[in-house]
């Protein structure tokens, strides 16, 4: 077997590019044998590190390279994250300090639940809420925490335009935008909807499955590759084409952005049963598979073939993550198996200490995840990477 060899955080990383099968053109990826990382040992590591990042001010956000670790106020889009795993931390522990810590950092947020700046509320106060209400213990927080999502989906669905079939993610460009990340944000309604049932309930479910369908329409290519970004006239509905983002060109495919789509059309349809969302799921998800070989990280644009290019652990971390949601929900057995074995070679190979170092000094959990390429080529270590992979962990026990 030839190999490629790169050194990365003094530790020697592997491209085995003979593990190619010549039929399929993988994205350039960074393969490590997997069979012997024990998943479990996150667990402690994470215990350590995320009680350290609560020493400082505002809500952890990362670092890149040796950069100062870096933090953010409670309407920056990455808020909700760390809150969140503190959450999955004491699920796994029940260790009453972990507890205080994810209690404090949620409660900051709630008050956001009601911002209308923002199509990220899914992230901000769904991600950190729904996932409370699963472990926290006292029922009149959990009242809150519920609350505080139904704010946030009824927020959220502000944004509605009914002629484009979607809830507004920004303005790019000066143009009414649609952003792929939003696949994350729009099951919010869904879960909303169907707690709260009645006419608002249905509207609210409405809602939020017209906004995944419209994504899988004008966003999920045909051969199930995402687009970043999508331009509408809001007065018509008319597509007026891609907008560049983080991918390496409009025509390729973002690492973490066909991410977000296998995840997040996963969870639409496990809270819809559509059978449109699983083909998108699918899709998505099948893409994934087919340009990244098991058990490894890709480059942060799956159309990239230098082996050089800037890793993306994050995107490995949501991808594992949501192919564990659709393994749950899939009715094919044999589509349902190879989702959860795919999903737990990637956790065996995120748990080495290329890319979650037990090392002391070490800031952060997830490392080597990619944040705004092109502007930024250097990896770093950032709070949604942590998240999935405790998400994807706690899921796959």
């Amino acid at each position: 077997m030839t190999c490629l060899r790169r050194m990365a955080v003094a530790l020697t990383l592997c491209l085995c590019a003979s593990l190619t099968p010549p039929s399929l053109a993988y994205a350039a990826s960074t393969c490590l044998g997997a069979a012997d990382a024990d998943t479990s040992a996150i667990w402690p590591i994470a215990q350590t590190r995320l009680l350290d990042l609560a020493t400082g001010a505002g809500i952890p956000f990362g670092a890149t390279g040796r950069s100062t670790y870096r933090r953010t106020d409670v309407h920056s889009w990455t808020a909700g994250f760390y809150p969140t795993s503190l959450w999955l931390l004491y699920g796994h522990t029940r260790d009453g300090h972990v507890l205080d810590t994810a209690r404090a950092y949620t409660d900051r947020l709630l008050p956001v639940a009601g911002w209308t700046g923002t199509h990220d509320l899914g992230f901000m106060i769904g991600l950190p809420t729904l996932t409370a209400e699963e472990f926290e213990p006292d029922p009149d927080r959990r009242a809150a925490y519920a609350a505080a999502a139904l704010t946030a989906a009824r927020t959220l669905a502000k944004r509605w335009n009914g002629r484009v079939g979607a809830m507004k993610s920004a303005e790019y460009a000066g143009q009414w935008g649609l952003i792929i990340d939003s696949a994350m944000n729009a099951p919010l309604l869904l879960s909303e909807g169907a707690r709260i049932g009645g006419a608002e309930g249905r509207h609210l479910v409405s809602i939020g499955t017209t906004h995944m369908l419209t994504l899988a329409r004008d966003l999920l290519r045909p051969n199930g590759s995402t687009l970043h970004r999508v331009a509408y006239d809001p007065g018509t509905g008319n597509v007026l084409g891609a907008i560049p983002g983080q991918g390496l060109r409009t025509s390729s495919t973002w690492a973490r952005g066909q991410a977000w789509a296998v995840n997040g059309f996963a969870a639409a349809y496990g809270l819809t049963l559509d059978p449109r969302l699983l083909d998108a799921a699918r899709r998505s998800a099948d893409y994934w598979m087919s340009h990244v070989q098991s058990g490894c990280v890709p480059a942060w644009d799956l159309d990239i073939s230098s082996w050089k290019a800037p890793r993306d652990t994050s995107a490995a971390a949501i991808v594992a993550d949501g192919l564990l949601r659709l393994s749950q929900v899939d009715p094919d057995a044999t589509r349902a198996a190879a989702y959860h074995d795919y999903a737990v070679a990637t956790l065996r190979v995120l748990s080495r200490p290329a890319w979650t170092p037990s090392m002391a000094g070490v800031r952060g959990l997830l490392q080597h995840q990619a944040y705004n390429i092109p502007a930024d080529r250097r990896e770093g270590t950032y709070v949604w990477g942590d998240a999935y992979l405790l998400s994807a962990l706690s899921t796959s026990g």
